[in-house]
C-alpha cells in the first residue's frame, strides 16, 4: 500500500509499505477514504517531536471502511463506514470507564518515555511519536485500529 512516511525534519515521502493486518482479537482494519492534516502534524514535519523514526507513517484525522475484523470485535462489522479518533483506548481501564479516553493506560507501550519527560503519560496516539505509542497513522491506504471495539 501507500503511505505518508515521516524520514525527518521537513522531508516526508510516500513510500510503499506493508499493509496492516489483524494482531490482537480486538483490531480492525480499515480502508481509508478521507484524510486531513493539522497543526498538530507540523509539530512532527518541523522536527519538534522526540521520538519519531525513519518511515513512520503519519495522520491522526481520518475516515474510512471497515475491510477486516478481529474475532472478538462485536459493534462492527465488514463495510461499516467510521470515523477513527485521534486516541486510542481499551475501554476498560479506570480511565476509560470515567471516559477520560485520551489517558487510557492500556495503550501507550512507551508511557514510560512520555512520563520521564513530561511527569504523566498519555494513552496511545495514531500517526504521532514513539512517546506516544508509535501506531502507524492514516495518512495511508490502509489502517490498523487497535481496541476498534470501545
Amino acid at each position: 500500500m501507500k503511505a505518508l512516511c515521516w524520514w525527518g525534519k521537513e522531508d516526508v515521502r510516500v513510500e510503499s509499505v506493508p499493509d496492516p493486518s489483524i494482531i490482537n482479537p480486538h483490531d480492525a482494519v480499515i480502508r481509508v477514504t478521507r484524510t486531513a492534516i493539522c497543526g498538530s502534524d507540523l509539530h512532527l514535519y518541523d522536527a519538534y517531536m522526540p521520538a519519531m523514526e525513519q518511515g513512520d507513517i503519519l495522520g491522526h484525522e481520518f475516515m474510512g471502511e471497515v475491510v477486516d475484523l478481529g474475532p472478538e470485535v462485536r459493534n462492527l462489522k465488514v463495510g461499516d463506514r467510521v470515523v477513527v479518533p485521534f486516541t486510542i483506548a481499551c475501554g476498560r481501564c479506570w480511565f476509560c470507564s470515567q471516559k477520560l479516553w485520551s489517558l487510557c493506560d492500556n495503550t501507550n507501550p512507551n508511557a514510560w518515555m512520555m512520563e520521564k519527560m513530561y511527569g504523566y503519560a498519555c494513552s496511545g496516539l495514531f500517526g504521532y511519536t514513539h512517546l506516544l505509542g508509535g501506531y502507524a497513522g492514516g495518512q495511508a491506504q490502509f489502517v490498523r485500529v487497535p481496541f476498534a471495539d470501545v
